[in-house]
């Protein structure tokens, strides 16, 4: 990572804005402004599984009423910005997440003179994989019901009131943010600091690595590498978790404290990763493969579960302005400033050329569909015809500007930006448009806001009845998100219920075995 690198702030900003697009914030701030946080989590994609009044009847009204002040404060689309990811970006299959901002330590029952009441936290569980809609399910369970590894999220990634934290965590130091001085301008190019505050730390941390100094580096971060000649490899994974290293050992030490018979000093390598953290002399944290530490107890908290926010780099390099900022980050990066919340916007029309029978052809990318903007011209199988058909498919030799636009048009739906996927479908819809899997844009109906979207990709001629490379119609593939409520639309539309897969069973046969 370098974010110095333009690649690198854009991957940023575009993971940021499809975790949590627009639409999404505006209409999940509005809710939980208005106390109302179920209608939050429902903005943000996450289905609520639990009643409160079971919670008072199996916790007490004295546990249940720790757990009303976190959903009070609960921005779940903030959250979906710091969920685990993977070293590929990817949500962890199934990856449980605790989200308590309970400032006791969670004591283990069998460490106990007396046994204490169940004590109720938030849990939020990630899809099964990555071809099932992204909705987050949220219960309340018991924390000593814990069990195998999970992640457990500090309040800045997810409370609203936890501002200083989240200042901190984003690097601000008490006078200015990390890449600015402290009048709140931006550091001109090349420019190198040696400040000893928050902000001179994480820039640093988040600088270009020193391929010769790799191991002082983490030290810095506070990680140790006991021989890095021998975990050469502890060595390379670690650069690989650069944004993780800001808040490693301080999340190491909340872990630790927060759970301190379920660590003995030790976090546990999540699903994704095979390193583990080790409480060492010096207020280190010793960095070690996951299979050499003995006597490690049944489960706990993961290391390496959240990643530092780089919206400052953003500003910095003149990306975004504050007033782009979430309203939750704003708060905290720019104390007292009146924010006048501008999304950021998405333009679904571009113009590019394509070289065709010699000459140079503008070609226009209308939304989800690709038009030649010269029918007057002779049309060669391997110029303007060819761009359009790879759009529509991704066969071999698709231009990476043309792999780049399909690629996008499928992650917005993917991700659920509803807004924005409304606003391509108006530009242009191409019904024989393919994602890898052979999925048209109707087979991802269950990820976006189907009272809205389904129509109007009726109305641009996407069948019901196309079928992905594995035989599964729009229908089945709802069905593996379990979302009734888009199954129900699609049937109504005309959808054949009893349509099989390639495997052959019907959506509802799909749907139990998902659930």
């Amino acid at each position: 990572m370098d974010l110095g690198r333009r690649r690198d702030r854009d991957d940023y900003a575009r993971r940021m804005a499809y975790a949590s697009p627009g639409g999404m914030i505006a209409r999940a701030t509005a809710a939980r402004l208005a106390g109302d946080w179920r209608a939050a989590c429902a903005a943000a994609m996450v289905d609520v599984r639990f009643e409160p009044a079971a919670v008072r009847d199996r916790f007490g009204a004295a546990a249940t009423a720790a757990i009303e002040d976190d959903l009070a404060g609960l921005a779940p689309d903030l959250l979906r910005r710091h969920l685990p990811v993977d070293t590929w970006g990817r949500w962890p299959s199934r990856a449980r997440v605790v989200l308590s901002s309970r400032p006791e330590p969670f004591r283990e029952r069998r460490f106990l003179a007396r046994r204490r009441p169940r004590v109720p936290v938030l849990v939020a569980t990630l899809p099964r994989d990555g071809l099932v809609a992204r909705r987050v399910t949220l219960e309340v369970v018991d924390v000593h019901e814990l069990s195998g590894v999970w992640v457990d999220l500090p309040a800045w990634a997810w409370h609203a009131d936890a501002i200083e934290g989240r200042r901190w965590a984003y690097g601000a130091s008490a006078a200015r943010l990390p890449w600015h001085f402290a009048d709140g301008t931006a550091y001109p190019q090349g420019t190198v600091t040696d400040g000893t505050d928050r902000a001179g730390e994480f820039e640093r941390l988040l600088g270009p690595i020193d391929q010769d100094r790799r191991t002082e580096w983490y030290a810095a971060a506070g990680i140790a590498v006991p021989d890095p000649h021998r975990d050469a490899w502890i060595v390379q994974r670690l650069a690989g978790l650069q944004d993780r290293l800001p808040v490693a050992a301080a999340e190491a030490r909340r872990l630790i404290e927060r759970y301190p018979e379920r660590t003995g000093g030790l976090l546990r390598a999540p699903q994704w990763l095979d390193v583990r953290l080790t409480a060492a002399p010096g207020g280190l944290f010793r960095a070690e493969p996951a299979d050499r530490v003995a006597g490690e107890p049944g489960g706990g908290p993961a290391a390496f579960g959240v990643a530092a926010p780089r919206d400052a780099a953003l500003l910095r390099w003149g990306m975004i302005g504050p007033d782009q900022l979430h309203p939750l980050v704003h708060e905290a990066l720019f104390p007292g400033r009146v924010q006048h919340w501008q999304p950021i916007e998405h333009r679904p029309r571009r113009t590019f050329r394509v070289l065709c029978g010699g000459r140079w052809h503008p070609v226009e990318a209308a939304g989800a569909s690709l038009r030649i903007l010269h029918p007057d011209h002779p049309v060669t199988p391997n110029g303007c015809t060819a761009a359009v058909d790879r759009f529509r498919t991704a066969g071999a030799g698709t231009p990476k500007k043309v792999r780049r636009l399909r690629q996008r048009v499928f992650e917005r739906i993917v991700h659920g930006d509803t807004d924005a996927v409304l606003a391509d479908l108006a530009a242009g819809c191409d019904p024989l448009l393919r994602d890898q899997h052979g999925r048209t844009l109707l087979h991802y109906i269950a990820n976006v806001e189907h009272e809205r979207v389904l129509p109007v990709l009726l109305a641009a001629g996407l069948s019901l009845a196309d079928r992905d490379y594995d035989g599964r119609t729009p229908l089945h593939v709802a069905a593996l998100s379990a979302d009734t409520g888009a199954m129900a639309a699609l049937i109504a539309a005309g959808a054949d219920e009893n349509a099989f897969d390639g495997r052959g069973s019907t959506a509802a046969q799909v749907r139990r075995v998902g659930s």
